[in-house]
């Protein structure tokens, strides 16, 4: 049993086909939908991963939606908050270089990537009357079924932890990305 378990998850880890190599950038667009206060908030926009390796990638994500009150909401990068005090250009580049979290990547089949994340540094806009802007920890996992080698199609099954109240509000969204070589 030890061996079958063993060269299964040598096999999961190890497996390298349709992978992406370092300096590789995915971008996509996404539809998410949050459960929010016995609320669905649906949210809409882009998604970015860099990769570091072909098993390690930084994310960013942006989005905009409706509130429970049916007021624009956003999720944010906090660091783009950076524009209003930082006053060196090198300096502002350098935040907007600062990822949202990270991703592991798992290549299991071909056409078929598994991608836990964590991002630790989300910020939502407008989500709850007070406060106006709330930083946020999103997780969960992405799964990546992959057409071709650069395009991919990928549902997301998540959560967001707000913090300072701690609430857990879970998510679901599809997006499609293509991978830039």
């Amino acid at each position: 049993m030890k061996f079958l378990i063993f060269s299964f998850i040598l096999f999961f880890f190890t497996f390298k086909m349709y992978s992406q190599e370092k300096g590789d950038f995915r971008m996509g667009m996404y539809a998410q939908v949050n459960s929010l206060q016995d609320r669905e908030t649906p949210m809409f926009g882009i998604t970015c991963e860099y990769f570091l390796s072909n098993k390690l990638s930084m994310n960013y994500k942006y989005g905009i939606g409706l509130n429970n009150q049916g007021t624009i909401t956003a999720h944010i990068n906090p660091s783009i908050l950076s524009i209003f005090f930082i006053q060196s250009g090198d300096a502002l580049i350098f935040s907007f270089m600062i990822p949202e979290g990270l991703s592991y990547h798992i290549y299991p089949k071909e056409n078929l990537e598994v991608a836990p994340y964590i991002n630790p540094l989300g910020s939502e806009i407008n989500m709850y009357e007070n406060p106006a802007i709330a930083l946020s920890c999103n997780f969960g996992m992405n799964i990546h079924i992959k057409p071709t080698k650069d395009l991919s199609i990928t549902p997301n099954l998540g959560a967001m932890i707000v913090y300072g109240n701690y609430e857990v509000v879970p998510n679901v969204g599809l997006s499609i990305n293509y991978n830039f070589h």
